[in-house]
Order: structure tokens, then sequence, then C-alpha cells
């Protein structure tokens, strides 16, 4: 790790609160970051194990429709495209090119960062040094406004499985977000703000209101857009394949796939972009009648981890490798 993305990671812990925001008492801060980081992987690992263990190995052959993996394949550019747009009208004055580079870096950072440290350690890491403390507060807001989108429509998957106080805790605490994210200022907040649980919030409201607006309008389209690539790989995939009314198939499909990411939102420290506890947790919220269905909700998420996380995460590590070669090689000019 170089010196700038280790200066950049002390200056992250907010970060931290994003997923997690208690304390284990008596228990040292090393030994509590063990934990967290194992338990979900166990968890995960156990999950996946018992629900895929009792498949025949004939069981494991899929049938790709290519029209849907080619939809999902076409939505990737639009997908980190409209981040990218959140990330330069969060942290503008630049050209789009660098910020495009800077997101793309991230995504090779959140591969090995727990939380969402990784992808904000290295967001910030490839900024210039004058727009690092703004880009704190860049990430942090990008962050809420998207986790509002997850949380929201969890709620609205946990009503249309039938699980009403669920549901509608989960949209109490959307509706709340939501207020405070846009300028909502309650009597109680200058307490609650210093609480561990509020995660991002000192750094999101630093961000002028009308470019708030702006990135959770992105994040809603870029939600949008996530749901609709796991339902074409869920598709593509030939999940639910008995269910012939194709717009009851793919809401259930939807619905599970929200329930999906509302799911990993709690693992306390994903890394390695959600590999594995993304599989644990889609096998768990979307409908699987048949041996054949759960093996492709598997190819589907693994599918979709490839598209949107470890091709990006790829194409931005090499980028910015090159991006530094080539100012190492300025400076050595110069010298």
């Amino acid at each position: 790790m170089s010196k700038t993305a280790n200066r950049t990671a002390r200056a992250l812990p907010v970060m931290a609160s994003d997923r997690v925001g208690w304390k284990l008492p008596g228990i040292p801060m090393g030994v509590q970051w063990t934990l967290l980081f194992f338990l979900p992987l166990v968890a995960a690992a156990y999950c996946l194990w018992t629900k895929l263990g009792a498949i025949a190995s004939e069981e494991w052959q899929w049938q790709i429709h290519s029209a849907a993996l080619l939809g999902a394949v076409l939505l990737m550019p639009v997908n980190w495209g409209l981040e990218c747009f959140k990330w330069a009208e969060l942290l503008p004055w630049a050209p789009m090119r660098r910020r495009v580079r800077e997101v793309l870096y991230g995504t090779a950072w959140s591969l090995i960062g727990p939380f969402r440290l990784g992808a904000g350690i290295g967001r910030v890491a490839a900024v210039r040094t004058r727009e690092k403390n703004m880009a704190l507060r860049a990430f942090a807001t990008s962050c809420v406004s998207q986790w509002w989108c997850t949380i929201t429509a969890s709620g609205i998957g946990l009503l249309f499985f039938g699980l009403w106080w669920a549901g509608a805790t989960v949209l109490l605490i959307s509706a709340a977000t939501i207020g405070l994210y846009l300028g909502w200022t309650p009597r109680f907040w200058a307490s609650f703000k210093t609480n561990p649980l509020c995660g991002n919030w000192g750094l999101t409201r630093r961000i002028a209101t009308i470019r708030r607006r702006r990135a959770l309008n992105l994040s809603i389209a870029r939600y949008v857009v996530m749901l609709t690539q796991f339902v074409l790989m869920l598709n593509a995939f030939g999940h639910l394949g008995s269910v012939t009314h194709s717009v009851e198939r793919m809401l259930e499909q939807a619905q599970g796939a929200s329930l999906t990411w509302g799911l990993t939102s709690l693992a306390p420290m994903p890394a390695f972009g959600d590999l594995g506890l993304r599989e644990a947790a889609a096998v768990i919220a979307i409908p699987a009648p048949t041996p054949a269905d759960l093996t492709a909700i598997i190819g589907a998420t693994l599918g979709l981890w490839v598209l949107n996380v470890f091709l990006p995460a790829m194409v931005g590590l090499i980028w910015q490798g090159a991006y530094r070669r080539r100012l190492q090689k300025g400076a050595n000019l110069g010298a």
C-alpha cells in the first residue's frame, strides 16, 4: 500500500460505520475486526454448503439465454457511467475522464477493503491532493444516497413478501434517512450526529443540497439499472423457467434481488466485492423451487459480480497504474 493510500485509510474511519456502528465491549479492536470479518464469511459458507450440498453434479448445467446475457452486459457501462456522473456531480471541477478513472480505481480497492473503506480509499487516493477533503465528503454522500435506495427497495420487497412489520420498519428508517439527507434538521440532530450509528452524515451534510439531490437521482437511476441487470442475469441462466408468465417471473426476481442487496448490506465486514456473501443472500432471498433454479441463482450472482465488480476493477487498476507511470516518467524527465 502506498503512502498516499495509508494516509487516506487513516482519514476514512467514518466510512466504517456505513456498515457497522457498534463496538463489542471488553474485546480488543483487532479481535473485533477479525470476528466481524470472518463470521459473515463462515455464515455465508455454511448457508451455501447446506443449500447446494444436496444438488447432484448433473444439475450444474446451465443453458445460457444469450439475449438476456447480452442485455446485462450492455447495461454495464450504463451502470458505471451513472456512478461516474454522480462522482463528478459531487466532486466537480475536473475532466470527466479523470473522475471515471477514480471511480474504477476505487472499485479495484473494494476487492480488498472491508466495509466501503476499500472503495473510499481507492477513490480518495486517486484524486489530487487539494481535492482529498472534498473527496471524503463526496464519497460519504455517494454511499448514503445509494444506501437509501437499497433499504427503500428492501422495505418494498418485504411488503410484497407479506412481512408487513419488517417492511414498515425499514420504510420508516428510509423516510427518516431521506429527510435528513435532503436537509431536515430536527432538534435532536446536534447530539445524534455524533453517534457512531450516524455513519457518514457528518460529512454528507457538508455537500450542497442541490448536489445531494442530483446525486440521489443518479443513485435511483443506477439502482434501477442494477436491478434490471440482476433480473436479466437470472433469466439468462434460466431461473424460474417453469413460470410461464414473464411479468410474474420478473416481479418475483426483482423482489428477491432487492432483498438480496438488503441482506448483503447487513454484513458487518464484507470484502472481495461481497463475493460469497451476495450468493448466500441470494439463495435465501430469491425463490428457488427446483435445484435448477438454485444453480441459476448462483450462476447469475457470480456473473453479475464479474460484470459489475471484477471487470471494472481490472480496468481501473490498469488505468491508474498507467497514469502513475506517466506521472513518474514526467517527474524523472523534469529532474
